[in-house]
């Protein structure tokens, strides 16, 4: 008999929201600021071998068209770990008066992947598919994606792994190509000021893969004179997310805590995520827009 299983093969952090160049190379440059984020994500805490995830990104303008950024992430899925690194490249064409702007992005990737099989974790005697170096390997892969924003929202899609790159021949006579699965995000959001001092920002962001099931993550954030606000996020994995954040001097901090509801919740204390954000000033990009602050 033969079944299939799927596992974690790309983060999506629930505070996407303060790290949105990762999932896209158009976002590349469409601040009035740089933004210089680290991000962190410990899920399913205390649960033995849980997913780790960390991430520093930056990204800015070189002109009043141009833009460039990247990231650096590690991801950490017991036994396997993957460290990326992908430089972006976004041309952002001014459509009005208004500061709403479109842009286009291409990103670049290059990943290292490897499996840490601890010397007990192997079975006994020799098998191909199972040693400590049976999945090793650096590749490279492309991204592209499409990005609409305003003084008060914004809408994107994009296309992570384009190449479906693979990690390795199979080991032994294997079924399976281990190639990096197409990832298909589209995100939307938008601001309703209610008065001087508050506003509330509903916002998406959905993931799709072509051989599963499509993600859904939605979020609603209150913010209070653009120094603090509080967050909620529902996500189709049948988790809920509760996020506080606050800004100081150019400084944003944030957290946010995950519950997970069903069979998971009995074996883990939670999901933790830590976000960490500088924005520093620049005058390349004076005509492109802030999108309040965060």
């Amino acid at each position: 008999s033969t079944f299939t299983i799927q596992s974690q093969q790309t983060v999506m952090f629930s505070q996407y929201y303060n790290n949105t160049v990762i999932y896209n190379p158009a976002i590349s440059g469409s601040k009035s600021f740089n933004p210089l984020t680290f991000q962190t994500r410990q899920q399913w805490l205390g649960f033995e071998g849980a997913p780790l995830s960390a991430n520093i990104s930056y990204h800015g303008a070189l002109n009043n068209r141009s833009g460039m950024g990247g990231y650096f992430e590690h991801d950490r899925t017991k036994p396997s770990n993957q460290t990326n690194l992908q430089l972006n490249y976004a041309y952002h064409v001014p459509l009005n008066a208004d500061n709403v702007n479109l842009s286009f992005g291409v990103g670049a990737k290059l990943m290292y992947y490897y499996m840490d099989f601890a010397p007990d974790d192997l079975p006994p005697g020799f098998d191909p598919a199972y040693s400590a170096k049976s999945f090793e390997k650096t590749l490279g892969d492309a991204s592209s994606g499409i990005y609409l924003y305003g003084n008060n929202f914004h809408i994107g899609y994009s296309v992570i792994n384009m190449l479906e790159s693979s990690f390795n021949t199979p080991a032994g006579d294997g079924f399976s190509n281990n190639n990096e699965e197409r990832v298909y995000y589209g995100m939307a959001a938008y601001m309703f000021r209610i008065d001087r001092d508050w506003y509330v920002e509903p916002s998406v962001l959905i993931r799709n893969f072509e051989n599963a099931n499509t993600e859904y993550n939605f979020s609603t954030r209150v913010f209070y004179m653009d120094q603090v606000w509080s967050g909620i996020s529902v996500r189709s994995n049948s988790s809920l997310s509760f996020a506080v954040g606050t800004k100081a001097d150019n400084v944003i901090l944030s957290y946010s805590f995950d519950h997970y509801f069903g069979e998971i919740s009995h074996y883990q204390n939670g999901t933790h995520e830590l976000t960490i954000s500088f924005q520093i000033p620049t005058l390349a990009n004076s005509s492109h827009t802030q999108f309040w602050g965060y």
